[in-house]
């Protein structure tokens, strides 16, 4: 009767540590389904006029800005650089954004919902290239990387719904100037 109790009670623990496993540690991201709607913009930065894409471009005095739900973007002037934001929505809420800066060429990744996915960005720069990444910001928030490219390199960026190397999803890709 001892032995069948002590049993029991490893059974009983051995069964509600494995539960509170699942319930307070973190799952890793799985891929949107479907596929976000993806916005996004190329600017040329020294005149701030969007080059392609469909999102709203304002001109400023010192750079370019695109509104968006969470923090808005801000590229400074760079002559010669072209920059790119990517912002990914499910339904009407923004879930991520990417953006290239040429000025300091800085990649911004941002997860902008707490919905258990994120996004992964890649640069490459000119063709054969440095490959940097897959970078994926954090929960509610936007991390900064900030590369050493070249003024006047051709960049690259690619926004993957997955970071399965035989299975990127890959949702978009674009280039950018240094």
């Amino acid at each position: 009767m001892q032995r069948t109790r002590r049993h029991l009670t490893a059974s009983i623990i051995a069964v509600l540590a494995m539960v509170g496993s699942v319930l307070f540690f973190p799952n890793s991201a799985q891929a949107y389904s479907p596929n976000p709607t993806v916005r996004w913009a190329q600017v040329d930065t020294d005149n701030c006029q969007r080059l392609a894409g469909n999102l709203t471009v304002v001109a400023q005095s010192d750079g370019c800005r695109i509104n968006d739900s969470f923090d808005g973007t801000f590229f400074r002037k760079d002559p010669n650089g072209v920059a790119i934001k990517v912002e990914l929505y499910v339904g009407s809420t923004l879930v991520a954004k990417s953006e290239f800066h040429p000025y300091g060429e800085v990649l911004w990744v941002y997860d902008t919902r707490d919905d258990r996915d994120t996004i992964y960005t890649t640069l490459r720069v000119r063709e054969t290239g440095p490959l940097y990444g897959p970078y994926r910001g954090p929960v509610n928030g936007g991390d900064l990387y900030n590369l050493s490219i070249a003024d006047g390199s051709t960049v690259t960026m690619a926004v993957n719904d997955n970071n399965d190397s035989s299975n990127l999803d890959q949702l978009i890709s674009l280039q950018a100037t240094a």
